[in-house]
């Protein structure tokens, strides 16, 4: 099914003002003592759990130097781990604490709930609908996931965390 380009520009916009709006109302981790760059730090670490320092700054799009001194804090902080490579010593890689796990999942059950809150406010035919095309979409996605794997990303790790 090919749309138009008045079709696939409403969509975007949509997309775009749902970010918006979910940013503005996501206070899900407000009250656990984190700065929004170390949140992404924990949720990027998690999604490539054993990334390296340098493919974490690459997929934040930050300076090497600031994801380093970030991560030093975090690391003392006792949110991340450093853990040697099995294959590499000299390699090291970065994992979550269990703190930080905890952290993570309290926010993501937070956010679910009141996700869960808003869409039972809407009619069976809007979440019929919108299971069905965010069904295709979740497919096109993981599609274009599986054709670009990152480097310490670990394919197997769902939503609900590793299998």
């Amino acid at each position: 099914m090919t749309s138009t380009s008045g079709e696939d520009r409403d969509v975007a916009r949509l997309a775009s003002r749902l970010r918006m709006l979910t940013l503005q109302r996501s206070d899900a981790w407000l009250d656990l003592d984190l700065t929004l760059p170390q949140l992404r730090v924990l949720f990027a670490v998690r999604r490539r759990d054993g990334c390296t320092v340098s493919e974490l700054s690459e997929t934040l799009g930050r300076r090497l130097a600031a994801t380093s001194a970030l991560v030093n804090r975090m690391v003392r902080a006792g949110l991340l781990q450093r853990v040697s490579d099995a294959d590499d010593h000299r390699r090291v890689r970065l994992r979550l604490t269990d703190e930080a796990e905890r952290m993570l999942t309290t926010t993501d059950q937070r956010s679910a709930d009141r996700f869960a809150a808003i869409l039972g406010r809407m009619s069976a035919q809007g979440r019929a609908a919108l299971a069905g095309a965010l069904s295709e979409l979740i497919e096109l996605v993981s599609a274009d996931l599986a054709e670009d794997r990152t480097p310490g990303a670990d394919p197997h790790r769902t939503e609900e965390g590793p299998p």
